[in-house]
């Protein structure tokens, strides 16, 4: 019995190591402590209303984080899609149309979604500086009543 024990524990811290050193070299790496989430200020975010009042002006652009069927099922009217988890395969398609003082609202969906999180800094690192977060962005827009369309992006 001792003995099957003393095996388990080798194979299991054995087991470990072996992970940990993995991990250690890999370039998709898992993170050993969650980063805090940034604080958003202000300036940071944008409300639903005063995002409707953008979208009704037709200057600003939507940009929507999630993935693209998810935007295909349903998106904001005229958002583009730039889903953060792809970014570098899909920015290409879309830096043509942008300039870095642009006006762009970023959203996802659900209160606690982090890509447009992530692609607002994306942006920011890229020298994009007028950017803001509508937060809850498509369950809020939806649920408003306000125009969406359905479908793959152009292109």
């Amino acid at each position: 019995m001792r003995r099957t024990v003393q095996r388990a524990l080798a194979i299991l811290f054995g087991s470990a190591a072996l992970g940990l050193a993995f991990n250690a070299v890999s370039p998709r790496r898992i993170s050993y402590i969650t980063p805090p989430k940034p604080v958003l200020q202000p300036k940071d975010t944008v409300s639903l209303d005063e995002a409707h009042r953008l979208w009704g002006e037709g200057a600003t652009f939507f940009l929507d984080a999630r993935a693209p069927a998810d935007y295909a099922a349903g998106h904001i009217a005229n958002a583009l899609s730039l889903p953060a988890e792809n970014f570098d395969e899909h920015y290409p398609q879309i830096a043509p149309t942008l300039t870095t003082d642009t006006a762009i609202v970023a959203y996802c969906d659900g209160t606690e979604c982090e890509l447009s999180h992530e692609l607002t800094k994306k942006l920011r690192d890229r020298g994009y500086t007028n950017v803001r977060i509508l937060m809850n962005g498509w369950t809020s827009w939806h649920k408003a009543g306000y125009p969406t369309d359905t479908g793959t992006p152009p292109g």
